[in-house]
């Protein structure tokens, strides 16, 4: 049986100590990431759901997000603005990351509860709960996501809930299971998971008890189940109070048809989000989970079916039953479930999935609890005989040594763990890895370069174009929210004003063949694992060397020395060896401020295999500088393979050149 521990009395002091350290770390570097633009969205949910429950205000009916419940973003809501009253924007976020990194923390414990449960080795449970703090990817969305790793912690707080109700088989076990299975569905959907194989296993239970008594405490076992957990989602999710069924069905439809379709860059090859490969979830979490988390998820599994196997072989005579009566085997294969599931339904109905395998990012929790099984076969090695015995310990300081190296990783690449990937992809090649995956989605990394301007220029005003999500009047983006009021302030987006900088996220999906050298002068990039994730340049010559301006001043001679091939607007476009030069006279002082783009026509279909698989055509943004009272813009492009390009704005295309 699960071993009964003593989990209210016992002092799991190890544990602690580490989630404290954990957490004053946590405190220490909080103010390192940048805010996730769907916070937006995130905090509407929330407000929403309070107005219609204390006015009746239909809102939250007529929402995109009314489908996500807001069982922790209204306690976020409520904790960071009511309670302690907070009004600053970096205050919010900055209380935020606190409180959705603490809930993680919370999760890490219950691995840690969950892995003793089953071991009954504190070594064995520290280990595993170490497994889940230290994914890079999830221990950075920690800070700054409250929707999908929240959610993976919520999953493992939830298993802890099942764990019990398996080893006490009882009524008020199973209601307190059925809750928190329901509060689960409430911050996602993919909570259903949980909520069937759980309602799955009690039924085999009810199926193969017989009569009597034990088909009696069966059935009232999955009837509180079901019916608390069915209560306690729908008391948590008003959107379900009018129509419970048909509401519930069209979240269950829309959590497969997300309205959103985005293209993402995955193996080098744009696909639309509604039409991803089959393997395209299993080999994101391949691809970016450390190495000693997939060895030892990848044993456990295995050790795992031995275990069944030799449970099953050991009550042949007793028929198949009764290997079930090992609840450590159950909840084993409940663990098993809850990760496979998911992915064999990914590759059987290919619902539209956004940026990576972040919605399955619940599949973590249950794939390190399931290395419990592969660590405890390798501390047994340890009690078989002398001669075995540093078997097991040269195996556990091997893992924990694999661990010291993904601490290592994750410092030198702060704060954008959210970028990690492992030896299975070239990381060494430079600008390799984002010709390959989309990389930074969420233009996470903004906030580095906004905190990289103002120290370009300590005293002044800064001008810039919007860029990404723009947020309420007066910003240019929410992770100019999280900076300090007087640095925040400093920053306009006036487009009558000159453009002082440009702050761009250069993984753009381009073919090899498209160059990719940015026009205007470049003073900074920002690399992860030397890939350019962003660039800050300027359009403002008198940021620069003297000879660097000099060599535009050069370039705007040659090219204009000829006929233009093209004009079109106010613009004429020149032909410069492999560069597109375009001039605008009389520039004004916003004249580069709206997002001018390129778009590039190629001949050979192969050169649209990084871009939309609806388009004809490359968008590519286009820079210029600011030149003598002049705006000068400039692209190269590929030696062939393009028919014609188009200069404009999108919407408005001022200019057309055949090739």
């Amino acid at each position: 049986m699960i071993n009964r521990i003593g989990e209210r009395t016992r002092f799991h002091s190890l544990a602690l100590v580490a989630c404290a350290l954990f957490l004053v770390a946590g405190l220490a570097i909080v103010d390192d990431y940048g805010v996730s633009p769907d916070i937006g969205d995130q905090h509407l949910v929330a407000i929403n759901t309070l107005n219609y429950v204390r006015h009746g205000d239909p809102t939250l009916l007529r929402t995109h997000d009314r489908f996500y419940g807001a069982a922790l973003e209204l306690p976020l809501l409520l904790l960071t603005e009511r309670v302690l009253g907070l009004k600053d924007p970096r205050h919010v976020h900055l209380a935020r990351h606190v409180l959705t990194h603490l809930w993680f923390l919370i999760g890490g414990f219950c691995c840690y509860l969950l892995a003793r449960r089953l071991s009954g080795d504190r070594l064995v449970a520290l280990l595993v709960m170490l497994l889940f703090l230290l994914s890079p990817r999830l221990y950075a969305h920690s800070f700054f996501n409250s929707k999908d790793a929240a959610f993976a912690s919520a999953f493992v707080m939830a298993l802890l809930f099942a764990s019990r109700a398996f080893d006490k088989d009882s009524v008020g076990a199973y209601r307190w299971c059925g809750a928190a299975a329901g509060l689960l569905v409430n911050l996602r959907i993919m909570g259903v998971v949980l909520f069937a194989v759980v309602l799955a296993f009690r039924l085999w239970a009810w199926f193969r008890a017989g009569g009597g008594a034990a088909r009696r405490r069966a059935a009232a076992t999955l009837g509180a189940f079901a019916l608390w957990g069915s209560i306690v989602l729908f008391i948590s999710l008003p959107y379900l109070w009018e129509d419970p069924i048909g509401r519930l069905a069209e979240m269950v439809a829309a959590s497969a048809d997300h309205p959103v379709v985005v293209y993402q860059l995955f193996r080098g090859q744009a696909f639309s989000s509604a039409a991803l490969p089959w393997d395209y979830v299993l080999r994101w979490f391949a691809i970016s989970q450390p190495p000693v988390t997939l060895l030892l998820g990848l044993l456990g599994m295995g050790a795992l079916g031995l275990a069944a196997r030799g449970a099953f072989r050991r009550n042949a005579d007793a028929g198949p039953g009764a290997a079930w009566g090992a609840a450590e085997l159950r909840f084993g294969v409940l663990l098993a479930t809850c990760f496979a599931l998911p992915l064999v339904a990914f590759a059987l109905l290919r619902p539209n999935t956004l940026y990576g395998w972040r919605h399955f990012y619940f599949l973590h929790g249950p794939f390190c609890l399931l290395a419990t099984f592969a660590l405890m076969g390798l501390r047994q090695l340890r009690a078989r005989g002398l001669q075995r015995r540093w078997l097991g310990g040269i195996a556990c300081a091997l893992a924990a040594a694999g661990l010291g190296v993904v601490i290592v990783q994750m410092a030198q690449i702060h704060p954008n763990q959210h970028l990690y990937f492992n030896f299975l992809v070239d990381r060494k090649t430079p600008e390799r890895l984002r010709e390959r995956y989309k990389m930074d989605y969420w233009d996470m990394m903004l906030r580095q370069g906004y905190e990289h301007i103002l120290r370009q220029a300590p005293a002044s005003t800064i001008n810039m174009r919007p860029r990404g999500w723009v947020s309420p009047p007066g910003l240019v983006n929410y992770n100019v929210q999280i900076l300090p009021a007087a640095a925040r302030n400093r920053f306009t987006h006036d487009s009558k004003l000159a453009l002082d900088f440009y702050l761009e996220t250069t993984a753009i999906n381009l073919p090899p063949e498209v160059p990719k050298a940015f026009f205007p002068p470049v003073l900074h990039q920002f690399k992860v694992y030397n890939n350019t994730m962003l660039t800050v340049a300027t359009p403002d010559l008198s940021r620069v060397d003297p000879a660097v301006a000099d060599e535009y001043r050069d370039l705007h001679r040659a090219a204009t020395a000829g006929a233009p091939v093209a004009r079109g607007g106010r613009y004429e476009v020149h032909r410069r060896g492999a560069r597109l030069v375009w001039v605008k006279e009389a520039c004004k002082p916003g004249g580069l401020m709206p997002p001018y783009w390129l778009k590039l026509y190629p001949v050979d279909a192969h050169l649209l295999r990084h871009t939309r698989p609806d388009r004809d055509y490359i968008e590519i943004p286009a820079f210029g500088v600011r030149l003598d009272g002049k705006c000068l813009g400039a692209a190269r492009l590929p030696d062939s393979g393009l028919a014609r390009v188009r200069l404009g704005q999108r919407g408005r295309w001022e200019a057309e050149v055949p090739l």
